[in-house]
């Protein structure tokens, strides 16, 4: 896949003019949207292209990982999280497959742990969209635990909808 930023002519950050993005991807469908234009075969790829890259940049996780992967050399199969973070989420991957789906308390207990994560990251996430240069590797860290993460909530989202 192409550089979305490039795509859409934009610097690659993690803070982008959202205004900015929406105008570029409406101008891009409006010349090659096979519903808009008569497009041929080449214009409706663009039209595909600019849909894909335009979710992803509207997507803060994904974002962030196209930033990495346009800027940084990250190696995404050299884990690199810590100890302590990893002995976290085994202990609360633990309380989610033992959770008793009847005993609504410790459910809510084992989202209130999820959340508070969430929150934490987030929080992390503004941090970096502050500096004009994050650290890539610091950057790379938030990424997996935001993956490590998204896991677990889609775990416990499956067995609270069972």
């Amino acid at each position: 896949m192409s550089n979305p930023f490039a795509f859409f002519g934009l610097t690659p950050s993690l803070n982008i003019d959202e205004k900015a993005l929406r105008k570029s991807y409406l101008d891009i469908q409006r010349g090659a949207h096979p519903d808009l234009a008569m497009a041929d075969q080449h214009e409706i790829e663009i039209s595909e292209l600019a849909n894909a890259h335009y979710q992803v940049l509207m997507n803060p996780q994904t974002r962030v990982r196209t930033y990495l992967n346009v800027v940084g050399t990250v190696n995404w199969n050299d884990n690199q999280l810590p100890g302590n973070f990893l002995m976290e989420m085994m202990d609360l991957s633990d309380a989610i497959e033992e959770m008793d789906r009847s005993d609504v308390e410790s459910m809510n207990e084992v989202e209130s742990q999820l959340d508070t994560y969430f929150a934490a990251l987030n929080q992390e996430l503004i941090e970096f969209q502050h500096q004009p240069a994050p650290d890539i590797s610091m950057l790379g860290l938030w990424y997996q635990k935001s993956q490590y993460l998204n896991r677990l909530r889609k775990n416990f989202d499956g067995i609270t909808e069972i």
